[in-house]
């Protein structure tokens, strides 16, 4: 039997398509449905997880704070699919294909795979579910969006802050690869010879390497690689800038500016062709790389079979897969899956989009899990023991050398398989680079209705900031510090994201959330699904913080400026928390009262908004009903 809500529904949109008369008669007898679903529950209504966030009807319309203006200008998506393209551009990216799952897929064989999929069950795919529903219901972007417990907004502060220092380094990230593709235009691929400005004495192009011997010459790979970030003269200072790395990533901040300035269908028409060539491209590789190797069934079967036989060392390498790794399908700021869901229109079917998404991910990581444990071999094979011959810098080391050389000794149409490759890999970091853009952006306009007038000036001047911050790790000393970041972003993503669960399934409340998310997508949300959401995955969470804190204290300590970037991130929201209190009138439980209730929490569309508002009474009931109509009688 339909759910009451559902009726409700359908009555709203026949009262849209009818007259004015019409309209007021069938919108009547919607809120009579409603009223009679409290009517019949009101004696069996259940206490939310919160009492100061408890009450249906308050609307905090009343309140001191202030009210939330929507943008009329800031648009959606001209089609579903371009949500789906912006958010799985992250699986094309160069972290995919770096040593990180390279090394746990040597270490923990089919042992990690399977704790991979763990962690998307567990982490990614609620973690994307809950970002995917604030966006949508809310329209608004990081900041706007704790309207739903207006207490917490320092943490959309946090979220901004965290976003600006990631874009300070990723547009170098994007540069490399632009480098890469642009000098696989050469006649003989640079990284291949010896015979350029950058070369030693001693570079060499050997295609073996003897295990006994005590040093290798360096090989041309790694001397390209070297001259691009500075440290192949070991005079160089520490703050020197390599200019072909500056000039990529002014190149890089020129195109985003050119992007983000135009209106959200343009941005969304741009990142769906760059999704559609990079699936193209990478697939078109992949099956070249399977026969060029000559790949094989029993070669599968050894990749899937852990290297190490210590059960520890195997153990650790399938927890670091589920912790890391999942969290890739988030993107690498925070808040990027809330400010694309935001663009998409309420009614959409967002839960298969996100099963969607997430299984793209997954395919993807693993077709790359192959190349890179291909490109390993064979850079071993070929050129040296990679950690014995060559002195490894950063996590990005991997990535440039062997997927280089892979590619460059092909014997068929070396530059074009190589300028494929790299071309890939700058899209994926160019479009990362766009949607973090895009989600400072739209926090700032979303919440400062004062700057949206001025939105061109805004952006081109925080742009110009973040060029110049990015010059920083330009040099030998930043790009140096680059293979810290990973898993110091990823601890930050494991504290907002158990942040974000408490405030939406406990302090928002479980009975309000359920409902919500059937009044958006007009169907009832499983009791297991919720369940998963406020218990499993914040334990697993807190499981995986403690990893990241090992991991972390295992590798080189972090700079100065990581630390005190970090510190700012978790000391911004209780700042607020004291600031929002404290602004507030009335006695301690009254201001308390009024920083957790809702504001302004309901969809931005009048017609949906007036429906919500009239069933709020009974929203709670409404999943109630639904179960009771589903039991037989």
């Amino acid at each position: 039997m339909k759910s009451i809500y559902v009726r409700a529904k359908q009555q709203l949109n026949n009262c849209i398509q009818l007259s004015s008369k019409e309209c007021k008669d069938n919108h009547s007898h919607a809120y009579e449905i409603a009223t009679i679903a409290d009517s019949r529950l009101s004696s069996r209504a259940a206490s939310t997880t919160l009492d100061l966030s408890n009450d249906f009807n308050v609307m905090s319309y009343d309140t001191s704070q202030k009210r939330f203006r929507y943008d009329k200008l800031r648009g959606r998506w001209s089609l579903a699919v371009d949500f789906y393209f912006a958010c799985t551009s992250h699986a094309f990216g160069s972290v995919v294909f770096s040593e990180l799952p390279v090394y746990v897929l040597l270490f923990g064989g089919v042992y990690s795979i399977c704790s991979y999929l763990i962690g998307m069950l567990l982490y990614a795919i609620p973690i994307f579910g809950i970002q995917t529903f604030l966006g949508q219901f809310s329209s608004s972007g990081i900041i706007s969006v704790f309207r739903v417990a207006p207490i917490f907004k320092g943490i959309g502060y946090s979220i901004l802050f965290h976003n600006l220092a990631t874009l300070s380094y990723y547009a170098v990230l994007a540069s490399i690869p632009l480098i890469y593709a642009a000098n696989s235009l050469h006649t003989v691929i640079p990284w291949m010879s010896c015979d350029n400005a950058w070369n030693s004495v001693n570079c060499s192009t050997h295609s073996y390497y003897d295990e006994e011997d005590e040093e290798q010459y360096p090989h041309a790979t790694v001397e390209f690689f070297r001259a691009i970030i500075r440290s192949a003269d070991s005079g160089t200072k520490d703050l020197w800038i390599s200019w072909p790395m500056l000039c990529g990533v002014l190149a890089v901040w020129l195109l985003v500016i050119f992007i983000v300035l135009k209106k959200i269908t343009f941005i969304g028409k741009f990142l769906r062709c760059l999704g559609l060539i990079m699936m193209t491209t990478f697939g078109a590789i992949f099956v070249h790389l399977l026969i060029h190797v000559e790949f094989s069934w029993d070669s599968f079967i050894s990749y899937m079979e852990p290297t190490v036989n210590n059960s520890k060392a195997t153990i650790m390498a399938g927890v670091r897969a589920a912790i890391l790794m999942p969290t890739w399908v988030l993107g690498p700021g925070w808040g990027t899956i809330l400010t694309l869901a935001s663009h998409n229109s309420f009614r959409r079917n967002s839960e298969k989009l996100i099963y969607w998404i997430s299984g793209t991910h997954m395919l993807m990581t693993f077709m790359a899990l192959i190349c890179g444990r291909i490109a390993l071999d064979h850079f071993e094979d070929h050129v040296g023991l990679f950690h014995y011959h060559v002195e490894e810098e950063h996590n990005m080391q991997f990535l440039y050398l062997c997927f280089a050389y892979l590619f460059g000794s092909f014997t068929s149409l070396p530059n074009f398989w190589s300028f494929l490759f790299f071309s890939m890999l700058f899209m994926a970091e160019l479009s990362a680079v766009i949607i973090q853009m895009m989600t400072v952006l739209t926090a700032i306009f979303d919440e400062y209705e004062s700057a949206r007038s001025r939105k061109p000036l805004i952006t081109i001047l925080m742009i110009t900031t973040l060029l110049l911050t990015s010059a920083y790790f330009c040099t030998k000393q930043g790009f140096a510090y680059l293979h810290l970041l990973p898993d110091i972003v990823t601890l930050t993503h494991l504290t907002l994201s158990i942040l974000l669960l408490t405030i939406t399934t406990w302090i928002y409340g479980r009975e309000r959330f359920q409902c919500d998310l059937q009044f958006m997508l007009g169907k009832t949300i499983t009791n297991f699904k919720i369940f998963l959401l406020r218990f499993v995955t914040p334990a697993f969470l807190v499981i995986s913080i403690f990893q990241v804190l090992y991991l972390l204290q295992k590798e080189d300590p972090p700079s100065l400026l990581m630390i005190i970037i970090q510190s700012l991130v978790y000391i911004i929201a209780p700042i607020y928390m004291v600031y929002k209190v404290c602004r507030t009138t009335g006695s301690l439980r009254d201001r308390l009262k009024q920083c957790f209730a809702p504001h302004d929490w309901h969809p931005v569309d009048a017609d949906n908004r007036r429906f919500y508002e009239e069933i709020m009474g009974t929203s709670e009931m409404l999943v109630i009903l639904d179960r009771e109509h589903r039991q037989p009688t």
